[in-house]
This record gives C-alpha cells, sequence and structure tokens, in this order.
C-alpha cells in the first residue's frame, strides 16, 4: 500500500514582506505563496526588523517609504546589527528618482523593483534568482 506522504518534501523559503499599504501585502503575500514561498508580512520597518530577528527569513521584499521605521532605517539596520545575519533585500518601492536609486545601491540591494511596474510572479523570480546565487 501507497502512502500519501509527498517525496522529495523541501521547506519552503521565507520571505519577510515589509510594506504599509496593506493592498500591497495582500497582493504579494497571495502572489508570492502562489509561488511556493511562505510569506510573513509586516506593516512597517519596526514590525519587519521584529520579523527578521524573530523568524529569521530567508530574503527580505522592503518598501522604502513607511511611517514608524523606512525602508532606509531597515537597510542601515540590516548592515550594522551585528545580531542579524546577513540577509538579501529586494526593493519594492514607488519611490523611483536617481537618489533613490542611489541611496539604495549604498546598502547593496539585490535587485530594485518599482511597484507600478511590477507584479509577485516578478518579484519571485528575482527572489529566487536570489537565493539561488
Amino acid at each position: 500500500m501507497e502512502t500519501s506522504e509527498p517525496k522529495n518534501l523541501v521547506p519552503r523559503r521565507k520571505v519577510c514582506l515589509i510594506d504599509d499599504e496593506a493592498d500591497i501585502r495582500e497582493i504579494y503575500t497571495v502572489g508570492l505563496t502562489t509561488e511556493g514561498f511562505e510569506v510573513l508580512p509586516a506593516e512597517n520597518g519596526e514590525a519587519g526588523l521584529r520579523c527578521i530577528r524573530e523568524d529569521r527569513p530567508d530574503i527580505v521584499v522592503l518598501d522604502l517609504q513607511m511611517p514608524v521605521l523606512d525602508g532606509f532605517d531597515v537597510l542601515k539596520t540590516l548592515t550594522t546589527d551585528k545580531s542579524i545575519p546577513k540577509i538579501p533585500v529586494i526593493i519594492l518601492s514607488n519611490t523611483d528618482n536617481e537618489e533613490t536609486f542611489r541611496k539604495a545601491g549604498e546598502f547593496n540591494a539585490s535587485f530594485f523593483f518599482v511597484k507600478a511596474l511590477s507584479h509577485p510572479k516578478k518579484v519571485a523570480g528575482a527572489i529566487r534568482e536570489v537565493l539561488s546565487s
């Protein structure tokens, strides 16, 4: 008799999604979950850092403009807090000016997506690329 246990069960990679817009969190949570990731949503930078410290995600998808702690505060903390292991970051923001790109580049973000021009499947592809390298 065959068992119904799945073969080659691989744990789903964890994505901490930090964005203050509830609609964006919902769209990307559904989309990235459909793409096979476990999504840990956070509504601002403070909640996101808590998620990172407690849940140890494999990657962070980060908005830049948020209340409480913005994305640049999160990036700064990720680079200076030695208790947090190095974790890749993908920026997902509607801020698309040259100064923002330059500033984000200083923190070695893996990708920078403009929300209005992106969708979960595209971001999922970037996540896979970053995690496989």
